[in-house]
């Protein structure tokens, strides 16, 4: 073996230990989600809380949907989490979508939703959301908790997670600083978001008796909601994979038994 190949097998150890290093540092800069215990993550018993679930779509419709679209999600769906059939109808009229072209001329007209109509979009196009948004197409959020690691958690985290910077949290920000359009918070990759904080104290007016709106309810409200958007037939999907998997460890049993009963007669133990 030459003095090149030694040296070459050197500096690739080096650049090992030192991309080694670099990733450990990464990770240990990574944003640490509290797990926040939802009723609809139990292995046993999983449900939504269906009074936050409504509580959280007052809050889509007065505050995020100035933004964000909800695509995958119809109005009549709206009954999974409690809306009556007059409730559905009195909200689906409440929002305005697009009709059918006119056979005559084709012309488009607006009219109010109805309980077959999907939830409709802020903006015409991304190329509007864009406009109005800084250039950044604000995302859709019908699979919002399933798209983010941590899940609700991290919805959660990220919507209570709003403050301004102190100087060690600087330290984690690249550059040490916030820049122009950015909004400090501990849970984004980065510590740094774009979005304004959406939530504050008494954003929207609760009914009697529910609880008060602040940002923490507010946020565990909304996030409760958009994990029912993202996973609808979560409750039944579990109760099912529950059911099932009874059965099959009562059938292995009856297996095992029968087993050992045909066992003694055949091979006398």
């Amino acid at each position: 073996m030459t003095n090149k190949h030694i040296l070459a097998g050197i500096a690739l150890i080096a650049g090992v230990a030192v991309s080694s290093v670099a990733f450990a540092a990464l990770e240990s800069e990574k944003p640490v989600t509290p797990a926040q215990g939802w009723p609809h993550e139990k292995i046993i018993g999983a449900h939504y809380d269906r009074q936050a679930a409504q509580r959280g779509f007052q809050i889509y419709k007065e505050s995020c949907h100035a933004c964000h679209s909800l695509d995958f999600v119809s109005f009549r769906q709206l009954e999974g989490i409690g809306f009556s059939e007059p409730e559905i109808k009195a909200i689906a009229a409440s929002f305005t979508v697009m009709g059918e072209p006119d056979m005559d001329t084709g012309d488009v007209a607006e009219r109010p939703g109805q309980p077959f109509d999907y939830i409709p979009a802020p903006f015409a196009n991304p190329q509007a959301a864009a406009a109005s948004n800084n250039g950044a197409v604000p995302p859709d959020l019908s699979l919002m908790v399933k798209a983010r690691a941590g899940g609700a958690s991290y919805v959660y985290s990220i919507l209570t997670g709003y403050r301004e910077p102190t100087a060690d949290d600087l330290k984690h920000v690249p550059g040490g600083k916030i820049p122009d359009g950015g909004h400090f918070n501990p849970y984004k990759s980065g510590h740094v978001i774009a979005m304004s904080p959406p939530l504050t104290d008494d954003l929207v007016t609760y009914t009697e008796g529910q609880p008060a709106a602040t940002v923490a309810q507010m946020a565990y409200d909304v996030t409760t909601f958009l994990a029912w958007a993202a996973e609808p037939k979560l409750e039944q999907r579990k109760s099912m994979g529950f059911l099932v998997i009874s059965f099959l460890l009562i059938a292995c049993g009856l297996l095992f038994f029968s087993y050992k009963r045909i066992s003694k007669r055949v091979l006398g133990h």
